[in-house]
């Protein structure tokens, strides 16, 4: 499926202005006006992130690291806390992209922020991705976002994977890749590809990435070792009866 006029539209104007950064959430398309199913543009057109040709049946760190830290970088991503009370300072800014996979490579979403005071961690782009290349109903195999404290993952955060439409107007996270239209992603045995999430967190300085699969195997980047490491196996809270904050989900170290 070609992009939609509004996409062309919108890379023009682009690529007439100064450079992006990122986009704000209100600022997208949802799928079926559903505001919770926003549609992030691709790939992200920054020198820093590639766009990786690959094995296709498993994300390539080689996307996925360079991403993490270019998100890092972004206006207040790191080391964005009050030195004195630990909560985030008024310009402490979530972005959420979408990893996605084309017929040719593998490539990321641009980064989706909140704006600026408004409230919440950044909105994933559950409704997909639209590339400049290769359209839409890509397959979607997770979601990459920061933490501007340096906290690993929340509860909120071990839930959130790619979604999937049942029926008529219920939409459902899975733990395989999936574009937004239902169609699953498949290794070369024909074998659904499991889904991941990827947290940027820690300091400036001293940066820590995280990933996470649907069932909460919690895995750290080891630099040194240039591998991904399982570090615990953790649970989300469930929901509170007294209000909407969830509490820190519950790890055991492996």
């Amino acid at each position: 499926m070609r992009p939609h006029p509004f996409w062309t539209v919108l890379l023009l104007a682009l690529a007439c202005a100064s450079p992006r950064l990122y986009f704000l959430s209100n600022e997208l398309q949802q799928l079926e006006n559903n505001s919770k199913l926003i549609v992030a543009p691709g790939p992200w057109e920054h020198p820093d992130v590639p766009v990786v040709y690959a094995d296709m049946g498993a994300v390539p760190d080689d996307l996925v690291l360079p991403a993490l830290k270019t998100l890092m970088a972004l206006p207040g991503a790191t080391d964005a806390c009050d030195a004195n009370t630990g909560r985030p300072r008024p310009d402490a800014t979530e972005y959420c992209l979408a990893v996605y996979r084309t017929p040719k490579d593998w490539r990321v979403s641009w980064p989706v922020r909140k704006q600026t005071g408004e409230r919440g961690g950044c909105q994933p782009p559950m409704g997909g991705v639209v590339d400049q290349d290769f359209g839409s109903d890509l397959p979607i195999f997770g979601f990459a976002h920061n933490h501007p404290c340096g906290t690993d993952m929340s509860s909120a955060d071990l839930r959130v994977f790619p979604a999937v439409r049942l029926g008529e107007a219920r939409w459902t996270m899975i733990e395989y890749a999936v574009s937004p239209g239902g169609k699953p992603a498949r290794d070369s045995r024909g074998r659904p590809i499991p889904a991941w999430a990827w947290l940027a967190t820690g300091r400036a300085d001293a940066p820590r990435f995280l990933k996470w699969n649907f069932e909460g195997d919690v895995f750290h980047w080891s630099e040194p070792e240039r591998s991904w490491r399982l570090e615990a196996h953790c649970e989300p809270a469930p929901p509170s009866n007294i209000g909407s904050t969830l509490s820190p989900p519950k790890c055991y170290p492996r």
